[in-house]
């Protein structure tokens, strides 16, 4: 598995963040609403976010060989939840980042007002959530030199080189 890049990360933010504010703003323009964010959706990338932390935590300690609960088939689950969360806390946050563009296009009123502070919110937790799956992701990665053959010195066939 390949780590995630910066340049996916923002293409996935982008894409959802000019399809957000598009549609967004259309609606805005010619049905005088736009969709509400309740608080609710920073709560819930904060907790994902603590969740993969947790996770990446043990996986550094199991990579240490310090005492743990993480498993090696757990580690790659962590890694693999890590990739995703870097990916769609982007996605979801191009969403959030829209809705504040617009939101922040037209606070004459009290009601746009309160949107921008709850995409502000929100955008701030997921990018908390794309930091932490990056993080974790990095803790994952597996190189040559986490071999533990290469470490005690014996040969992949058994035999002594």
């Amino acid at each position: 598995m390949r780590r995630t890049r910066w340049t996916t990360v923002l293409a996935c933010f982008a894409g959802p963040a000019v399809l957000a504010w598009a549609a967004s703003d259309l609606m805005l323009r010619h049905r005088g609403w736009a969709a509400s964010l309740t608080p609710w959706g920073a709560a819930v990338a904060v907790a994902i976010a603590a969740i993969v932390l947790l996770a990446g935590l043990a996986v550094r300690r199991l990579r240490e060989h310090e005492p743990t609960w993480m498993t090696p088939t757990g580690a790659a689950l962590t890694a693999a939840a890590a990739q995703a969360s870097s990916r769609v806390g982007a996605v979801v946050g191009g969403v959030y980042g829209g809705g504040l563009v617009v939101a922040l296009m037209h606070l004459n009123s009290p009601a746009m007002t309160a949107l921008a502070w709850s995409a502000a919110a929100c955008l701030a937790a997921c990018v908390l959530w794309i930091s932490v799956g990056m993080i974790v992701e990095h803790w994952c990665a597996i190189g040559e030199d986490d071999d533990d053959d290469l470490h005690t010195g014996s040969s992949p066939s058994g035999s002594a080189a």
